[in-house]
């Protein structure tokens, strides 16, 4: 555990600072001409602070905790496949973005050994093509929650962190966990740095090679028995989809997906201490449901149950009339609407008891 806990502080210690002081210097620069150009962007910064920690741990750390072998390929694809998907978002169309996406989900899909370590009973290609159709959608649609670079960034931490407990208590292997803790240690200075004033956007070139990244992390862990749980890490991701969906084509008639969400909602109405303290409450749910569906009898249940708390957590944050602000404020105005409807009830058979006497 000492060991696991050493690396994975150094590791994210290292993503912090390389970020913060190559990119600090880029925002300077930006403020004082706020041109937006291709060296203002995030990702380029973070594809190579997380490049070199990448194979630096690959190298560094024994890397025999795998159920299935760590190959030197699974560590390089998700590399370059990051930067072409990266750069199709600069250069190309919509629908040749989709193609390249596509195609680096498809590759890293099939490099990841579907073996013992399966948590699905299920012909391999029928697991891949699921895996492969789970990946794309969140790799592509994730972006949706790029309201504020705090609605994208705190899930993504939540996920990453849920990797690292993950590794702490032995079902996922170390080198997962460390290089999601590179990845923390990324956003986190991206962060100290936009927190408050936010200076360069997160531009969608940026979710899209940051989405697949974590998703091939996630990915490395289908091989293992714990990847269930990581499915449960994503489900703020996932409840947001229908919703966004419902509000879109029914309910509202106007708008992108991003802007019929529920963390759209709520970010025009709590303040960003109350917001992100909210997206991590959340997270704190989902890292105890994802640690209690190591011991659970099948893969499919708890996240299931996972999902509809995950909507109804994040529904009560971005109700949109005379919602509560906490989720505190929450279970008060439920019980107090629970006794409301009690004392109804008392009063109307009461005055039905009387009308018959």
């Amino acid at each position: 555990m000492g060991y696991m806990l050493t690396n994975i502080a150094i590791f994210m210690l290292l993503g912090f600072l390389a970020m913060y002081f190559i990119y600090k210097p880029v925002i300077n620069k930006y403020l004082q001409t706020l041109e937006i150009k291709v060296s203002s962007l995030m990702f380029p910064y973070v594809a190579a602070v997380y490049t070199v920690c990448a194979l630096a741990a690959y190298f560094i750390l024994e890397n025999d905790d795998f159920i299935e072998p760590l190959t030197f390929i699974r560590i390089i694809v998700p590399l370059i496949s990051a930067a072409a998907i990266y750069a199709s978002t600069l250069l190309f169309s919509r629908k040749v973005i989709y193609g390249i996406t596509a195609v680096a989900v498809g590759i890293t899909v099939w490099l990841q050994p579907i073996g013992l370590g399966n948590a699905f009973p299920y012909d391999p290609i029928w697991v891949r093509l699921g895996l492969f159709v789970w990946a794309l959608i969140f790799c592509l649609c994730s972006r949706i929650l790029n309201i504020l670079p705090h609605t994208f960034i705190f899930p993504n931490i939540i996920i990453l962190g849920g990797l690292i407990m993950l590794a702490l208590i032995g079902a996922s292997p170390l080198y997962i966990a460390v290089c999601a803790a590179v990845l923390i240690g990324i956003l986190v200075a991206y962060m100290s740095m936009n927190y408050y004033n936010i200076s360069i956007d997160l531009d969608e070139g940026s979710c899209v090679a940051i989405s697949y990244l974590i998703c091939s992390l996630l990915l490395m862990n289908s091989g293992e028995f714990c990847f269930p749980s990581c499915v449960i890490l994503t489900l703020i991701f996932w409840a947001e989809i229908p919703v966004a969906l419902y509000n879109r084509f029914i309910v509202y008639h106007i708008g992108t997906l991003s802007e019929n969400t529920n963390y759209f909602f709520a970010a025009q109405r709590h303040t960003l201490q109350t917001l992100s303290s909210a997206i991590f409450k959340i997270g704190i749910v989902l890292l105890l449901l994802a640690w209690f569906q190591l011991f659970s009898v099948n893969p499919y249940s708890l996240p299931l149950i996972a999902l509809f708390i995950v909507l109804w957590l994040d529904g009560s944050l971005g109700r949109r009339e005379n919602s509560p602000h906490t989720i505190a404020d929450i279970n008060r105005q439920f019980v107090s609407d629970l006794k409301q409807n009690i004392n109804d009830f008392k009063k109307l058979f009461n005055s039905e008891t009387k009308d018959k006497k």
